[in-house]
């Protein structure tokens, strides 16, 4: 009986704790659902909708400032964004349940020039269904979500999704 109870009350803690407190990246994960349909202002000051990158494979980035995993894996994200933004890949961070100013401060911090959706509610992560931070998303070109990465990600895990996903897009004429 204790052993059935221990995978939600496990799951359940994973939840509480928001953040995954490791930065070794808890994995990669095949999937196949749609994106939803993410909009919102920025912590820069403009807004962005994931409709924008309609035609375009896009990587959603969950992060925090309180998180430190998501601060090991932010120069890998800014370093990939970075290498793949003139393949036509769009890249939006969603600041999960943070302030404001702070997630400005971090923006500046990293030289972040993607933008990120503000999400203080967490209502965009309950969309997505992530377990706690960082986690990753990344859609084909038709808005499916492919890949999950849940915990952070490397600049080497990224790039071989987005390879792949590129490489699977067939040329228009």
């Amino acid at each position: 009986m204790r052993l059935r109870l221990l995978p939600p009350l496990l799951a359940l803690a994973m939840l509480g704790a928001g953040c995954t407190g490791t930065s070794d990246g808890l994995g990669l994960v095949a999937a196949d659902r749609p994106l939803p349909a993410l909009t919102g202002p920025t912590v820069q000051g403009g807004h962005v909708a994931a409709a924008d990158s309609a035609g375009h494979v896009l990587v959603v980035n969950f992060w925090a400032t309180w998180c430190g995993p998501c601060r090991e894996e932010q120069p890998a994200l800014q370093q990939v964004w970075g290498d793949y933004q003139s393949r036509g890949v769009r890249f939006v961070g969603v600041n999960y349940r943070d302030d404001s100013a702070a997630a400005g401060a971090w923006i500046d911090e990293f030289g972040v020039t993607y933008p990120s959706i503000e999400d203080p509610s967490g209502a965009w992560a309950d969309d997505f269904g992530f377990l706690g931070l960082p986690d990753t998303y990344v859609s084909d070109a038709g808005g499916t979500i492919r890949y999950v990465v849940t915990g952070a990600t490397t600049a080497e895990q990224l790039s071989g999704v987005l390879d792949e996903l590129l490489a699977a897009q067939t040329p228009s004429s």
